[in-house]
């Protein structure tokens, strides 16, 4: 059975990619400031290029650094399920953690809620949840305890580092 110190250093990336667009943001929005067909705007100001680039690149870059520190580790720890952490797959769980947070964005402008409100559940697994449907072409054959063990205990991190975040004055809103 793989533990909880494991499937935290899986996520790392999904993680790192959903933290770096609030540090290396901002520019132009990603939705050019244009409008979905009910009139209000499709993503908002916060979502922008170039955050969406930089977490995506993080993702990747936190994933090479994941697999180099943990490659024989993983693999002969828990060889007995297939597990192999591939080095390009944090391109995958940025790529899915930031598509989930513009998902997320997308319904909260849909819900008229403004920009950097709080949408509950969206918030805090939306990022998690598409990591780990994007990278899960990789990790299909992982225990769903794995998967829980992320579900559950991802929400808690984001919670916490985002308040961290907000105290150092990174982000706007605490949440």
């Amino acid at each position: 059975m793989l533990d909880l110190g494991l499937s935290l250093l899986f996520a790392i990336p999904i993680m790192v990619s959903n933290a770096v667009p609030a540090i290396l943001g901002g520019g132009y929005p990603i939705d050019a400031y244009r409008n979905f067909f009910d009139g209000k705007r499709i993503l908002g100001d916060h979502k922008t290029i170039q955050g969406l680039i930089s977490g995506i690149f993080a993702g990747f870059l936190s994933g090479v650094i994941v697999w180099i520190i943990s490659g024989d580790f993983m693999l002969s720890q828990y060889n007995s399920v297939g597990f192999h952490f591939p080095f390009w797959i944090g391109v995958l769980m940025g790529w899915g953690c930031n598509f989930g947070d513009l998902f997320g964005s997308f319904v909260k402008r849909r819900l008229n809620l403004e920009s950097g409100s709080s949408l509950p559940v969206f918030d805090q697994m939306g990022y998690i949840l598409f990591g780990l449907l994007w990278s899960w072409i990789a990790f299909r054959m992982l225990p769903w305890v794995f998967w829980l063990s992320l579900l559950v205990i991802a929400p808690l991190i984001h919670i916490t580092a985002n308040r961290l975040a907000y105290l150092l004055k990174i982000k706007d809103v605490p949440w």
